[in-house]
């Protein structure tokens, strides 16, 4: 039985989109997009990068009951379906650091592993906003950084478990960062925000990948991006 599973990841530009002397949420617009594209199936698991409140999110979306929420460090934040999963654990991992030309500091991957309700089935989603400049890999290298994430994932992922990797990476497809994590885990959708650095990685893929989709930015300087996998 393959149990179907769909996933955002979302950059909210939170300074800018949220911030009370900015936009203050303009109207609630993130929010509003994450409601239209969940409208026909509802998302099992969201990633959020630069969100300081995934609450305020929710509630834009009219889906604050529906989803737990974890946050972390580095302005992560993950949402999830409480009707359809529980949490079984979850971290932050540093796992870069910016340049010294652009440094706003390390950089995390904050990871969650969910067991379904009515299945038992287990997976670990991760989330990551990657380093500084873009396409540089920061401190560690495009190759460091990318086995660093790899190594938060071994580190903690049980024998079995299915894996989502999303976020913005700060690094497009044609960066060896990128195409090292596409060694290991295959790469389903790349947006187009800053040359298309936010992506969506699965431990599966081929014929269990459903549909992805590009939604368009909300508001937010980077697009959502989703995927339906089957798992």
């Amino acid at each position: 039985h393959l149990l179907e599973v769909k996933v955002l990841t979302y950059n909210l530009f939170w300074w800018n989109l949220f911030g009370w002397h900015h936009r203050n949420g303009n109207g609630g617009s993130a929010g509003k997009l994450i409601a239209s594209a969940g409208e026909d199936k509802p998302y099992d698991f969201m990633g959020f990068q630069e969100c300081q409140d995934a609450e305020r999110v929710l509630r834009d979306a009219s889906l604050a009951g529906q989803y737990g929420s974890i946050a972390a460090p580095h302005d992560l934040a993950i949402a999830y379906r409480k009707a359809a999963w529980e949490v079984i654990d979850h971290g932050m991992q540093d796992v870069a650091e910016d340049n010294p030309e652009e440094w706003w500091g390390t950089r995390g991957a904050q990871w969650a592993r969910f067991r379904h309700k009515s299945t038992g089935y287990a997976l670990m989603f991760v989330n990551h906003h990657g380093p500084l400049p873009v396409g540089s890999g920061g401190k560690c290298g495009p190759r460091g950084t990318a086995y660093n994430i790899l190594k938060t994932i071994t580190s903690h992922r049980q024998s079995g478990e299915g894996v989502v990797l999303v976020g913005d990476f700060n690094s497009n497809e044609g960066t060896e960062e990128i195409k090292e994590l596409g060694r290991r885990l295959r790469r389903i959708n790349t947006g187009s925000s800053f040359g298309g650095v936010d992506h969506i990685f699965t431990n599966c893929g081929g014929v269990h990948v459903v549909e992805t989709r590009n939604l368009g930015n909300g508001g937010s300087d980077h697009d959502a991006l989703d995927a339906v996998v089957r798992l």
